[in-house]
Order: structure tokens, then C-alpha cells, then sequence
């Protein structure tokens, strides 16, 4: 979550305003899209080319361009299956002009109107698209068998996710959590057709990196948190909910089954990836180097050296590093000791600017909580000198710090629902 968004700001985005687009579907298009990858790149397609289409013709300029990303969620706040689009754009267009420059141009926010249009023009080719692949059973009731239809697993996970499991107030908790981020239900910057919701209320202005990394985590996040979930007296897991519901309830409650079912229908199948590229931002435009280019530069700070690359000896015979490999990479120069200096933001202001798709542990660890794991308290910088993999040097390591090498025995599986003998 936190990697993906800071490569999006400090890599891919321009510095331009940006508008969260935000569209949920009817039951029976998510369930679709929840299992054909197909229909899930197809709707997203469709979505993406409305958005352009309504900034292309409200800034005049039919010659213009534009992009987005796309992050797909699969959950909602219940551990539910709920698939939808978080699509983060441009709010307006990009223009060429003959010398090969490009130049932006902000637009202006849509209408709910026009909210209303983008919403029925998705719904009507969305829908055209599943008749004609016989993929909407859209017989009356009455004509519909009563025997239930065989089910794949991840179909069976799906339904166990969105019934079971039971809404109850546990202790007193503090979880009316707001959300800049989420769209309401009656929001002016909403609309409705035929089951397909549009909301782009959300719009980060120009400059504002640390807001819209904020916003592109909240797109990334992860469809649930590790924190929110425990484990009860009686075997079964509570989730605590993000917002306090009607009836008081703070917690959903599952037997394990329940809570594994509903996790296991949150993994997207293979082939469905969950952050899509779209317009002049994808990796093939010939406008993505001219638009990437509009970003920010990074702040410069003082960045401590990359330590020196060092031969490490290896006992080809136990394939154990040896201790003097070990000491030789430790050794560093005071030049590489060098604390870092510079101005702390909740972006780290540049301190940690991130070169690839991916960024270490301990450079997003700074970036994001501002905490320098790698700082030492005499001043100097700790490194991580080697990588211990090899069994026979793993237990010569905790024999020497006095740790237990033997794993602890691994109990048989057995149905959680089922009683303690």
C-alpha cells in the first residue's frame, strides 16, 4: 500500500489537480466482475473511457488527452465481497502542441447532472455487453428454477461472506472513524442509474504531494486490517467495524470458518490485478514520458552513501558464510556514518525518494513513519551485512545467542468448529 502510492507520487503522477472517481454496480454485475476477469477489465475500460469523454468535451478541446489509475478494491468494510473502482485522474486535459510540448489544462468540477450522464452511459454498455455474453439472468422470479445452482468454491466464499456472521456490541470501543476519502451516499457529488453509483467529490489540489499519496493509499490499502481482528473466549473471531451501525453493533462476529471464507473471497483470482493504468499514463502512450515528466522533482537532502558492494567468502562445503566475510562488510567509513540532516514531513520531504517500483524496508519505514531504524545511537548508520539462510548457519547463529534450534511441534489439523476433545 504505502510503496505503491509513494512510486505513483514520485514517479508516475504529474503535478496536477487530481479527482478521485469513485463506481459501485449492482449485486449482479459485481458478482460477475468478481469472477470473470474479463468483465472486470471490461468495466473498468468502460468507466475510464466516460470519464475522458465528459473531460474532453466540458474543456472544448477534442484534440485533448487524458489518463488514470485505476485501483480495484474487492472488499468493503464488513469483510464482504465488493467489487468496485477507485480511479484517481487528472481533473482536466492534456494538449500537444506542434513542437512536440504538452500543457495542461485545468478543468472544472462536473455537475450532478453530468454525474448522472457518466453513470447511465456506463450502465447502458455495461449491460449491453453482459446480454450479449448471456452473462445477466434478467428472467421474472416466477420463471426462475428453486433449486440452487451448483457454485464454485470461490462463488460458495462469496455468499458465506456477504450472510454470514452476526453484528454485536462488544465493550466499549471508539470507532466512529471519519474518512476524507470515502464517498457518501448523499453526497451532491453523487448519482445514481439503474444501480450504478458515480462519485467524484474527492480533489487534490496542485502541490499538494502529500495529500495525494494519502489519496492513492487509501485506493491501495489492503482489504483488511490485522489490528481490527481477535479472537473470543468461545473460538470466535470479531472484526471491529470501521463506523459504529444503526443498532449500536461494534463488531462482526464469525465462527473461523466464516472469517476464512470471507478473507479467501478477498484475494483476487490470478490475472485480475488490482491497480490498472489508462490514457496518457499507460506504460505504451507516447505521451507518458512528457506527462510523467510534469512531476515535482524530488526535495534534496543529505542522503547517507549506498554501502560498498564486498565479496563475501562462502565454504562451498557448508555453504555457511564465514565470520571474517561478515566483519569485512560491517566495517564502514566516516563518511558513510553520517547521520541524516533535513527537513521531516509526513512525506519525509524528499528524504526518501524511491528509485524503483519497490523500496526497502527500512526506506519506507522512514518515509512514512519517520522513524530511522538504521540510525544508531552512537551516531553512525547500522547495515544490514548479511543475509542468513543456510540451516546449518541459522543454528550456529541462535545456539551462539543461546536460542532454542528445534521448531515447536505443529499440531493436527482438525475442523475449528468442531469441539476439544
Amino acid at each position: 500500500m504505502c510503496g505503491t502510492a509513494a512510486h505513483l507520487v514520485t514517479r508516475v503522477l504529474p503535478d496536477t489537480p487530481m479527482r478521485q472517481w469513485v463506481l459501485t454496480a449492482p449485486f449482479e454485475v459485481r458478482r460477475v466482475m468478481a469472477l470473470r476477469a474479463d468483465a472486470l477489465s471490461t468495466c473498468n475500460r468502460i468507466f475510464v473511457e466516460e470519464i475522458a469523454r465528459w473531460g474532453k468535451e466540458s474543456s472544448g478541446k477534442g484534440s485533448a488527452q487524458t489518463g488514470s489509475v485505476t485501483f480495484v478494491q474487492r472488499f468493503n468494510a464488513t469483510l464482504g465481497c465488493f467489487v468496485h473502482f477507485h480511479v484517481v485522474a487528472p481533473d482536466g486535459v492534456f494538449t500537444r502542441a506542434e513542437d512536440g510540448a504538452v500543457a495542461f489544462h485545468a478543468g472544472r468540477a462536473p455537475c450532478r447532472e453530468e454525474l448522472a450522464d457518466v453513470a447511465g452511459r456506463v450502465a447502458t454498455r455495461m449491460t449491453k455487453w453482459l446480454r450479449r455474453r448471456k452473462l445477466l439472468d434478467e428472467r421474472p422470479l416466477e420463471e426462475r428454477s428453486n433449486e440452487a445452482p451448483e457454485v464454485s468454491p470461490l462463488e460458495a466464499c462469496m455468499q458465506l461472506s456477504l450472510f454470514g456472521g452476526t453484528f454485536l456490541r462488544l465493550g466499549n470501543v471508539a470507532n466512529d472513524v471519519e474518512d476524507e476519502h470515502r464517498p457518501s451516499a448523499k453526497s451532491p457529488w453523487a448519482a445514481e442509474v439503474r444501480g450504478f453509483n458515480v462519485h467524484a467529490g474527492a480533489v487534490v489540489k496542485s502541490g499538494d504531494r502529500d495529500g495525494l499519496e494519502r489519496l492513492c493509499r487509501y485506493g491501495a490499502r489492503p482489504p483488511f486490517s490485522l489490528e481490527r481482528l481477535s479472537l473470543l473466549a468461545d473460538g470466535r473471531v470479531a472484526y471491529l467495524l470501521r463506523k459504529r451501525r444503526k443498532n449500536g453493533a461494534t463488531h462482526l462476529v464469525m465462527t473461523p470458518v466464516q472469517c476464512i471464507a470471507r478473507i479467501a473471497s478477498l484475494l483476487p483470482p490470478p490475472r485480475f490485478p488490482l491497480l490498472r493504468f489508462a490514457g496518457v499514463l499507460a506504460s505504451r502512450s507516447s505521451w507518458r514520458r512528457a506527462v510523467v515528466a510534469m512531476r515535482p522533482a524530488p526535495a534534496s537532502v543529505d542522503e547517507p552513501r549506498p554501502a560498498s558492494t564486498r565479496k563475501k567468502t562462502k565454504n562451498k562445503a557448508t555453504g555457511v558464510t564465514s565470520a571474517a566475510s561478515i566483519r569485512a562488510a560491517s566495517v564502514q567509513t566516516r563518511d558513510e556514518m553520517q547521520p541524516i540532516n533535513g527537513p521531516r514531513t509526513s512525506l519525509g520531504a524528499g528524504l526518501v525518494a524511491p528509485c524503483y517500483a519497490r523500496i526497502d524496508w527500512a526506506s519506507l519505514l522512514r518515509r512514512i513513519y519517520l522513524q530511522d531504524v538504521l540510525a544508531c545511537p552512537c551516531g553512525g548508520r547500522r547495515r544490514v551485512v548479511a543475509e542468513v539462510n543456510e540451516r546449518d548457519a541459522i543454528v550456529a547463529v541462535l545456539s551462539h545467542l543461546g536460542i532454542d534450534t528445534d521448531a515447536p511441534p505443529i499440531a493436527r489439523a482438525r475442523d475449528p468448529t468442531d469441539d476439544a476433545a
